[in-house]
């Protein structure tokens, strides 16, 4: 198992950090329903808002143009936002205040057309919007106590507002249309606001704000950063299959209907690991799960090489449940347990920007210049050697720091689930 914190002196800082002034949201109903309606607003925005921009006539430059607005941002504005609210200690605050702006930032955004404008706009929407799921995931690990297993349980809400979100909406822009229905991101981003507003914790406690040395001791610790390096390869892998899965299935002469029912059957599976999560996870520890998590990326890739028959490629969906579903409960419980309780908001900051902001525009923007040289084959196989590299860096370079914490604590390692 790993050690609660990377050092002695961060644990006795987090015995300090223990009653934080602001924990932001407690209970873990109210932190479900938050998660929700934020990925229910996920849900309108990430499949429809290019279709919105090119009725507007948008060139697939300028489309290109606003699709990296946001992985650009997301590189440095969770990190700088969550390291804020740690140091200041006004977390809640900065977690209102975030919601609030980006709910009235979306309600904007459908009522533009010109370019500057749009820009402007979602780039705004993206500096508010980004840090807010590593402060939410930072209170629920912090309201559910140490019971760490319990994070699939709440974080599946977001899943079922997503899916839910994402079909309501296509439906309801058939009828009234895109601009219309893209109001939709702001409806369920306000309600966000609500709920934040009224599940806040009415605790308040005077302690001294975080120093640099703090930070820093946990942006070096070897095993936060492995599990960060080898996080950032697997999702890099991703990018054939996140900008050009769709386009491949047209490619392959299947319709429209068949990629959305491959999407939605991808996050299906994600949602039935989370349901299983709490009976699962105590089977292996972490370290076992995130590298089986990471190995199925490179699995996932491989397979869809010479993938060409509907039946197939809906199988190879189903990997979802361990690219992402395993992975990301069993590398979120790690992130919390690696770091002290006070800079818990700042790991999570680091793990979004590194992860899902870098390594995603990285793996995207590669993928776009080598799709039409290479090919969606040689994409793939590329993904699956990216993915093994991450697996064996993640496998290796833990191996030492377990057996020394197995000897020196008399205890299994790899970190365990709860």
């Amino acid at each position: 198992m790993f050690p609660e914190h990377p050092n002695s002196r961060t644990l006795e800082r987090s015995i300090a950090f223990s009653s934080i002034a602001e924990h932001g949201l407690t209970s873990t109903r109210v932190l479900a329903a938050y998660y929700f309606w934020y990925f229910a607003a996920i849900g309108v925005y990430e499949p429809y808002i290019t279709r919105f921009w090119q009725h507007l006539g948008y060139s697939p430059v300028r489309l290109g143009l606003l699709n990296a607005i946001s992985p650009g941002i997301a590189v440095f504005a969770p990190f700088l936002w969550t390291a804020y609210a740690d140091a200041t200690r006004r977390g809640e605050a900065v977690f209102l205040i975030n919601t609030w702006v980006s709910a009235l930032v979306a309600l904007v955004l459908p009522n533009l057309r010109s370019l500057s404008p749009m820009v402007l706009t979602v780039l705004v929407f993206a500096v508010f919007r980004t840090p807010l799921i590593s402060l939410v995931n930072s209170m629920a690990f912090h309201a559910l106590a140490g019971r760490r297993q319990g994070f699939a349980a709440i974080r599946l809400w977001g899943t079922v507002g997503y899916i839910l979100a994402a079909v309501a909406a296509g439906i309801a822009m058939d009828r009234i249309g895109l601009r219309v229905g893209m109001h939709g991101i702001a409806l369920a981003t306000l309600v966000c606001g609500v709920i934040a507003w009224m599940g806040r914790s009415r605790r308040r406690t005077s302690i001294p704000p975080a120093r640099l040395g703090d930070f820093l001791e946990t942006l070096q610790d070897r095993r936060f950063v492995l599990l960060v390096a080898s996080a950032s390869l697997a999702n890099m892998s991703f990018g054939p299959y996140s900008t050009f899965f769709t386009i491949h299935l047209e490619q392959l002469g299947l319709s429209s209907a068949f990629a959305g029912a491959a999407w939605a059957l991808a996050a299906a599976s994600e949602l039935v690991v989370m349901v299983c999560w709490t009976r699962i996870c105590p089977r292996a520890s972490l370290r076992v799960w995130v590298t089986l998590g990471l190995g199925a990326h490179a699995l996932r890739w491989l397979l869809s090489i010479p993938a060409r028959d509907p039946a197939a490629l809906l199988l190879i969906q189903l990997t979802h449940a361990f690219t992402f579903g395993v992975f990301y409960l069993a590398a979120m419980q790690s992130v919390d347990m690696l770091v002290p309780e006070g800079l818990r908001a700042t790991a999570q900051g680091v793990f979004a920007s590194v992860v899902f902001g870098l390594s995603t525009l990285v793996g995207n923007a590669v993928s776009g210049f080598l799709y039409e040289p290479l090919g969606m084959a040689w994409l793939y196989a590329a993904a699956a050697v990216l993915a093994s590299v991450a697996t064996a860096l993640y496998w290796t370079g833990t191996r030492p720091l377990v057996a020394a914490a197995q000897v020196a604590a008399g205890h299994i390692p790899g970190g365990s689930c709860r």
